[in-house]
């Protein structure tokens, strides 16, 4: 009996999270058999999440860029990754700017009415 060299850790997402693939889509009764398994990109985009964009894990992972975001929004939604503007906050600091940029230009424009 020969004993494997490399034992794969894979799938790491289904193993913490088995309820993610649990459901199928039920339009489909006769494909279950046949049902898309999203474990590899799951463990591909929480490997990847933070250093990559979507498009490049799509182009990497030979997917569609829909199905990499669909699958992003239920990992977070799991709390397997986080959204990229909590790691620095800049994304978060821009939209305030941009606000901010709406909210006063509304000001000089009620300043110009008033006088």
């Amino acid at each position: 009996m020969t004993t494997p060299m490399f034992k794969s850790v894979r799938p790491i997402v289904k193993a913490t999270h088995p309820e993610l693939y649990a459901e199928h889509t039920f339009h489909m009764k006769k494909c279950v058999a046949y049902t898309y398994n999203y474990s590899f990109l799951d463990d591909y985009i929480a490997e990847h999440w933070y250093n990559k964009s979507i498009q490049q894990i799509a182009t990497e992972t030979n997917e569609y860029a829909p199905r990499v975001a669909y699958r992003s929004q239920v990992l977070k939604s799991v709390g397997l990754i986080q959204p990229k503007w909590i790691q620095n906050g800049s994304t978060r600091l821009k939209l305030e700017r941009k606000e901010l940029r709406f909210k006063l230009k509304q000001v000089e424009q009620k300043l110009g009415q008033c006088g």
